[in-house]
């Protein structure tokens, strides 16, 4: 009887991600004017990330730079989008103690949007839900509540 392994078949650990073409999949939407489901979150290498989705693409993961953070948030809101400045692959892993969620959420803010805040005894212990809502998507936070988030929000008249 044979004897079967799987040696030498596994995923190199340093694989990396394709984010050229994340990026060129979501020009692809944009150039397409589809409304766009942003989830905002940090994945697992710690990069800043995007989930995308629209109504005729599954989700899928891009990696977020600054470049490319301006591109999106521009379609979103109705804007002229420059294409030829973003360098998809152009992208780094968070500092330690850096939170890219609440920092973008909080940046946002700060530029004048204003989010729809789940009521706190509807969201998930522990959570905070919150979503953008622009002319041409939507942008979806899961925000780890703490109490500077908190005394931020009060602050900005949002709870």
């Amino acid at each position: 009887m044979a004897t079967f392994n799987l040696n030498g078949l596994g995923t190199p650990k340093s694989a990396t991600y394709d984010n050229e073409s994340a990026y060129r999949e979501l020009l692809s939407r944009v150039n397409n004017g589809e409304s766009i489901v942003v989830s905002v979150y940090t994945d697992k290498d710690n990069y800043p990330a995007f989930g995308i989705e629209t109504k005729k693409v599954a989700r899928f993961k891009v990696r977020v730079n600054q470049s490319l953070l301006s591109l999106l948030v521009g379609y979103l809101n109705n804007s002229t989008v420059n294409e030829d400045t973003v360098r998809a692959n152009e992208v780094e892993p968070n500092e330690e103690g850096q939170d890219f969620t609440t920092d973008l959420f909080k940046l946002l803010i700060d530029e004048g949007f204003t989010p729809q805040i789940a009521p706190l005894f509807r969201t998930v212990y522990g959570y905070v839900n919150a979503v953008f809502n622009f002319p041409n998507g939507r942008m979806y936070f899961r925000l780890e509540h703490t109490d500077e988030l908190m005394d931020y929000l009060a602050d900005k008249k949002l709870l």
